[in-house]
């Protein structure tokens, strides 16, 4: 192996995947083509800290799709060339495989190759490459990842990799360039007044990104989880995780010791698909939730309560999500700690469940398919200006005592929301509409399921109208609302964002 001295950038390996003339080889008889998938991404952080967090086996689950339900097998970890590694995985849902690679061309800090020895590929050559550059005068390192691969099966394997398997690795490289950008952000400048700010829900979609924007302003982010172990692998080595179960209100005021300032943006899983048997409820988690952490941080000294709550909040509602969104409202006004009420409308970005689900279905059906007409007015907000507003409310003597509503700038239909996204990821599929009556009736045995996929309640939920009144907010606290078309660009866009397979 030689590495050329002074430049990090370029490396040449011993080892490298053949770039044969033709796109086949031939393996027990019989032909099977060669694949390759390239990808690409900067970050601003040193070569260093970028290769110790990609030499840990361990990151390689915090890089995966949790649906693939990734577990590292292995107990020898420690990264060398002919190091072992065993992991089982899910590639497609119900296909469980075990998976052993082994690491060969190590060139810390600046490249190593994983290959295959047994697994589902005939052939699977993984080239990690690093290289230093800067931005800005600061120090970034470029991840380039290089695979060169084969199905087994001949011309049928190459059939199920046009039908699936390139299609399916597009998807889990996009994640995991996404994984990367949230786990690797750029390190904060270091504020004196820094606060300590306890996000609880910080890592769901809202919650989460919340907890992003704190971290990048230089706060001292601390996310609540009940999950601590599993919320830690989602976060930023530096962001602080303290177990936190809203159940428990002993476990709360444990959480808050020390904490200047409670961001509360809570969801059950599976929302919002309620599941009272498993405590999963709107009124269980939003409202009962929410009054326990209000009144835990009063107890605890906290200064500062921004509470997310939804458009259409009203205690006499008939809709059950309106009146605990309501009642947690009531519960952070009477805690007696200044306090800021956020009320979105359908909140949209890269790890939303909702807006995505339809692009989901576009990539993997011929159709869209609608939980009704479409035809319901909404305002989607971009989650980065909910976590913007948020992060402002905190510091801001005009948000005090307040309730904002936010919404985005553009007032559309569902339909035309759904199409605009397609049109900006390049997706060609006609919506197909269903009655909201007949998906209710097909939906209401599946509430006796423990986790059900869909229920009666959340047909109602998806079909709601989502409009609020930006002037109070936008009087107050003057902000730039993100049109639709400008955000869904930002991770909906085409070509430099996604990895190329041929």
């Amino acid at each position: 192996m030689r590495v050329l001295e002074g430049r990090a950038s370029l490396v040449l390996l011993r080892w490298a995947p053949k770039r044969a003339d033709s796109r086949s080889t031939h393996m027990q008889g019989a032909p099977m083509s060669v694949h390759h998938l390239t990808a690409d991404q900067t970050v601003v952080r040193p070569i260093t800290e970028v290769f110790d967090f990609f030499s840990r086996p361990e990151n390689l689950g915090r890089l995966t799709p949790p649906n693939m339900r990734f577990e590292l097998l292995s107990d020898d970890r420690e990264m060398r060339d002919g190091l072992r590694l065993a992991y089982r995985l899910r590639p497609v849902p119900g296909f469980t495989v075990r998976w052993v690679s082994r690491i060969t061309g190590l060139a810390t800090p600046s490249a190593f190759v994983d290959v295959q020895e047994h697994g589902p590929y005939a052939r699977w050559e993984h080239t990690h490459t690093f290289s230093e550059t800067s931005i800005g005068g600061i120090p970034a390192t470029t991840i380039t990842d290089r695979i060169a691969y084969e199905l087994p099966l001949g011309p049928l394997g190459d059939l199920v990799h046009r039908l699936v398997v390139r299609s399916r690795l597009r998807t889990i490289f996009a994640y995991r360039r996404r994984a990367i950008e949230r786990l690797l952000p750029p390190r904060p400048e270091p504020r004196e007044d820094a606060l300590q700010v306890a996000v609880a829900g910080g890592t769901g979609f809202v919650g989460g990104a919340i907890a992003t924007e704190l971290r990048r302003r230089g706060e001292r982010v601390v996310v609540l989880s009940h999950r601590a172990a599993r919320a830690a692998a989602a976060l930023p080595d530096d962001v602080a995780v303290r177990a936190a179960d809203v159940g428990d209100p002993a476990s709360l005021a444990q959480a808050l010791r020390g904490i200047d300032a409670l961001v509360i943006s809570l969801a059950f899983r599976n929302s919002p698909m309620e599941s009272p048997r498993r405590g999963r409820t709107f009124e269980q988690v939003d409202a009962d939730g929410t009054a326990r952490l209000a009144a835990a941080a009063a107890t605890a000294g906290v200064k500062r309560i921004v509470y997310i709550s939804g458009a259409g909040a009203d205690a006499g509602s008939p809709r059950a999500w309106f009146r605990a969104k309501a009642h947690a409202e009531a519960a952070v006004a009477a805690s007696g700690i200044s306090y800021t009420i956020i009320r979105p409308t359908w909140v949209y970005g890269p790890a939303d469940v909702a807006l995505n689900r339809f692009i989901g279905f576009a990539r993997w059906l011929p159709f869209v398919p609608l939980t009704g007409s479409g035809a319901q007015l909404l305002a989607p907000v971009f989650v980065n200006d909910v976590a913007a507003l948020a992060a402002d409310a905190l510091r801001s003597d005009a948000a005090r005592d307040q309730i904002f509503e936010i919404g985005g700038p553009d007032t559309l239909t569902m339909r035309q929301i759904i199409g605009v996204a397609l049109r900006i990821a390049r997706l060609r599929r006609p919506l197909l509409p269903a009655p909201a009556i007949a998906l209710k009736l097909a939906a209401w045995p599946l509430k006796l399921l423990s986790s059900p996929p869909l229920t009666p309640d959340a047909v109602d939920f998806i079909n709601q109208p989502a409009t609020v009144d930006t002037g109070p907010l936008l009087v107050r606290m003057p902000r730039r609302l993100t049109p639709l078309v400008e955000g869904l660009a930002t991770y909906l866009g085409p070509a430099p964002r996604q990895p190329t397979t041929q």
